[in-house]
């Protein structure tokens, strides 16, 4: 039986995980309301967190070791005091992760990198040397550059991928109960590219934008006659992060795996960093022809309020449409969005 190992956040180095011994479990939430979590958490913390905590209080998460939960916001922190009292059981592993990116803060985040190590092994009696770190690091970058390949075809291609059909993917992707599924790239992965056609590219081109998409609006956007092309969220493509130009099993492994995480597409909460995501913004667009851009914003997270500002700005000097859609995860968003999205659509096929 495999040793699932839980984890929320993208900034987590599933390759230590699987170094030793376990398959990294992505806790994606689940749909409905959240009135178990809401006991133990404050009603305004992010709905995706209630929903994790909902989902191990209800016991609907398969059995787990333990679960990483990194410091990458406050929802999180309260998140890591609440889930060893109620959560899924096993180990909490709680990793902090610099806000910024220097050489100081990867130094830093390599040294927690080490510690959490040492936790997951105590948690499992798993033994980890540099080789197998090695070992795990390149298995996937691996499997990243397959789903960064597929990502790419949706550039210039006339019939990309769905949006509905990548994010199933790297759902499937991200909760596989074995490494021997994980590892299954032609059915996992490749999947989308060859079986589930995209739409037409006479349609609305767009990016999705927010900290976590929930899977109701990548269906609701394609319903109602949009494209999904790029999803810049930590469930979509951030969670693929960018190769290094170091190479791989050369030095300090967790000096690499520290770089590799903070120096890959930023987060919202990279708030010291913001010309980079411009940066990043730019070169989607640019890319990827888009046409508008939706974007996401999940009660109550800071972090998606103040990116949405600068998103606003970055727009406005390259006149893109945009428009902003709020959700708390639960998936009873459809009514509220449909009548906007459908107005949004109808503007960008005239354009």
């Amino acid at each position: 039986m495999s040793h699932l190992m839980g984890w929320l956040c993208h900034y987590t180095p599933v390759e230590i995980l699987t170094a030793l011994g376990y398959t990294p479990y992505r806790l994606l939430g689940r749909e409905g309301n959240n009135p178990l979590a809401t006991t133990y958490l404050v009603g305004n913390l992010c709905p995706y967190v209630q929903s994790c905590l909902e989902a191990a209080i209800r016991q609907e998460l398969p059995p787990l070791d333990g679960v990483v939960i990194a410091r990458s916001c406050n929802a999180m922190i309260h998140l890591a005091n609440i889930w060893p009292h109620y959560g899924a059981g096993g180990k909490t592993i709680v990793l902090d992760v610099p806000r910024r990116l220097n050489e100081d803060a990867i130094f830093y985040f390599s040294q927690n990198l080490r510690q959490l190590t040492v936790e997951a092994a105590l948690a499992g009696q798993h033994q980890l040397d540099e080789k197998r770190l090695w070992a795990a690091i390149t298995w996937w970058e691996e499997q990243r550059t397959t789903w960064r390949r597929l990502l790419t075809r949706r550039a210039a291609g006339e019939e990309p991928p769905a949006g509905k059909a990548i994010m199933d993917g790297l759902s499937r992707w991200q909760t596989s109960l074995s490494l021997q599924e994980v590892d299954k790239l032609e059915d996992v992965i490749t999947r989308p590219a060859h079986h589930l056609r995209g739409k037409a590219t006479s349609q609305p081109r767009l990016l999705l934008v927010g900290s976590i998409l929930p899977w109701e609006l990548i269906t609701i956007v394609e319903e109602y006659g949009g494209l999904s092309v790029f999803e810049d969220s930590c469930n979509g493509r951030r969670l693929l992060l960018d190769p290094t130009i170091t190479a791989i099993g050369e030095g300090d492994p967790y000096l690499y795996l520290a770089r590799l995480y903070l120096e890959s597409p930023p987060c919202p909460r990279m708030v010291s960093d913001r010309e980079k995501r411009r940066r990043y913004w730019a070169a989607i667009v640019d890319q990827f022809p888009i046409q508008g851009i939706i974007y996401h914003v999940m009660k109550f997270c800071d972090a998606a309020l103040y990116d949405f500002l600068d998103l606003k700005v970055f727009c406005e000097k390259r006149e893109l449409p945009l428009l902003r859609l709020d959700g708390d995860f639960s998936g009873g968003n459809r009514g509220q969005w449909q009548t906007r999205l459908e107005a949004f659509l109808e503007m960008l096929e005239v354009r």
